[in-house]
C-alpha cells in the first residue's frame, strides 16, 4: 500500500511537470508565432524617377503585452533614400501597446531622378527581442516610359491667317499623376509677338492652373503677331511646367503676304510753288504697308501739257525695291511749260506693282517771270512820261 501510494505521487508529480513544461513551451509559441507584424495599405505603388513618397507603415500586437520593437530600413536600391519617422523624428525604436494597428511610423522614400524600368524592393524590420520580429517587403515599380507622365497636345497645332489675324489655338492639358498638379504656362515667342493662355470657355488670362490627378484641362491659347511682321512661318513653343514635370507644345503660325503701298510727302503737305518754263523740287516718300518686300515700283506722274516730270535716280522711272515697312524717298523734277500763265494747277503722282498702288494730287502754284512785270511797268511808265511831255509842251497854244 505504501509503495501504491509512492507511485501515484510520483506519478502524479510527473504528470504535473510535464503539463507545466507544455504550458511555458505553448505559450512560449503563441507569444512568437502570434506576437508582431508591419503592415501597409498599398506595398506595392508604381512611381517615377524623382519621385518622394511618404507610407504608413502600422503595427499589430497580438503578443498580449506592450512592447519596444527596434525598426529600421534593411534594404534599399542603390541611390535611393529611405528612412523610418515618427512624428516629427526619425526613428529607431517604437513602442507598441498590445492590439492591433496599435502603432504606426512613416516610411520617407526619395528616388534618384534617373531609373531604368523595372521593380525596386524595400524592407523594413522590427524585432522586439524574445524572438519576436517581424518584416515588411514593399516594392516600388519604374516603367521604361515613365508611366503617368501628362501631355500638352493641341489638335489643330498649324494655322495660317493674313496681316492683322489674331490667332487661337485650343490646347489639351493632361495630369496623368496620381496628385493634384499646379502648372506655370509659357511660350517663347518672337519678339514683339504677344501670346496669352485662357481656361477654355473663359476670357480670364492665366499665368498658372491647376489640373487634378487623372484629369484634363482645355485650354485656349491666342497669339497676336506685331503689326510689322513679316510673311512666313513661325514656330510657337508652348510649356506647362510643374513640380514634377516639364510639358511642351509647339504651335505654328503662318503669316500669309500682304501688299501694300502709301505715297505721300514728308510733311504732308500735298502743294508747292513753280514757275512757268523752271524746274521745282518735290520730295515723294513711298511706303511698303505690307509684310512683303516690294521690287520694281513705278513712278509715275500727270501733269498739264507741256509740263515735264523727271525722278532723280530712278532708272526707267522704278524704284528697284522697298522692304517690307520700309520707306523710300524719291525727288521729282517738275517743269512747268514755259507759256504757261500765273495760276494753280494740278499734277499727279502714282507708285504702283500689280499688287498694290497709291497716288496723290498736288496743286502747283504757277508764277511767271518777274522781269516780264518790269518791262510792262517800264512801258507803262514811258507810255505816261510822254503823254506828260506833250501836254506840257502844247498844252498852253
Amino acid at each position: 500500500m505504501r509503495m501504491t501510494t509512492e507511485k501515484i505521487f510520483g506519478r502524479l508529480a510527473l504528470i504535473a511537470g510535464l503539463f507545466f513544461a507544455w504550458a511555458i513551451i505553448s505559450c512560449e509559441s503563441v507569444f512568437a508565432a502570434g506576437g508582431l507584424s508591419l503592415h501597409t495599405d498599398y506595398p506595392g505603388v508604381a512611381v517615377q524617377p524623382g519621385d518622394t513618397l511618404s507610407i504608413t507603415v502600422d503595427f499589430d500586437n497580438e503578443s498580449g503585452s506592450a512592447l519596444d520593437a527596434d525598426v529600421a530600413v534593411a534594404s534599399v536600391p542603390d541611390g535611393w533614400d529611405a528612412y523610418l519617422q515618427g512624428g516629427s523624428y526619425q526613428v529607431s525604436r517604437v513602442h507598441v501597446p498590445s492590439g492591433t494597428e496599435s502603432a504606426s511610423m512613416t516610411l520617407r522614400v526619395t528616388m534618384p531622378g534617373e531609373l531604368d524600368g523595372g521593380s525596386y524592393p524595400i524592407v523594413v524590420t522590427a524585432d522586439a527581442g524574445e524572438g519576436i520580429s517581424a518584416n515588411l517587403e514593399l516594392s516600388f515599380t519604374v516603367t521604361e516610359k515613365n508611366a503617368g507622365a501628362g501631355s500638352f497636345t493641341s489638335e489643330y497645332p498649324s494655322q495660317e491667317g493674313a496681316l492683322g489675324t489674331t490667332f487661337s489655338f485650343s490646347t489639351t492639358l493632361v495630369n496623368n499623376d496620381l496628385k493634384t498638379q499646379s502648372y506655370s504656362l509659357s511660350a517663347n515667342a518672337p519678339a514683339g509677338w504677344t501670346v496669352s493662355f485662357a481656361p477654355s470657355g473663359e476670357s480670364t488670362k492665366v499665368a498658372a492652373i491647376e489640373v487634378e490627378a487623372g484629369a484634363s484641362q482645355g485650354l485656349t491659347v491666342t497669339v497676336v503677331p506685331p503689326e510689322s511682321v513679316s510673311a512666313g512661318e513661325f514656330i510657337i513653343p508652348c510649356s506647362a511646367v510643374s513640380a514634377d514635370e516639364t510639358l511642351s507644345t509647339e504651335l505654328s503660325v503662318n503669316v500669309t503676304g500682304t501688299y501694300g503701298l502709301l505715297l505721300q510727302t514728308p510733311d504732308g503737305r500735298l502743294s508747292f510753288d513753280a514757275n512757268a518754263g523752271k524746274t521745282s523740287d518735290v520730295t515723294l516718300q513711298v511706303t511698303n504697308t505690307g509684310n512683303v518686300d516690294l521690287e520694281n515700283i513705278s513712278i509715275n506722274a500727270s501733269a498739264p501739257s507741256g509740263w515735264t516730270v523727271t525722278y532723280e535716280g530712278l532708272d526707267e522711272n522704278q524704284l528697284s525695291s522697298v522692304a517690307a515697312g520700309a520707306t523710300a524717298e524719291v525727288i521729282a523734277h517738275v517743269k512747268p511749260s514755259s507759256d504757261a500763265i500765273t495760276g494753280d494747277y494740278v499734277t499727279s503722282f502714282s507708285a504702283k506693282i500689280t499688287e498694290a498702288s497709291s497716288s496723290a494730287d498736288f496743286r502747283v502754284s504757277v508764277k511767271t517771270e518777274t522781269y516780264w512785270g518790269i518791262v510792262a511797268i517800264a512801258v507803262i511808265l514811258v507810255v505816261i512820261g510822254g503823254v506828260g511831255y506833250v501836254f506840257h509842251k502844247y498844252g498852253r497854244r
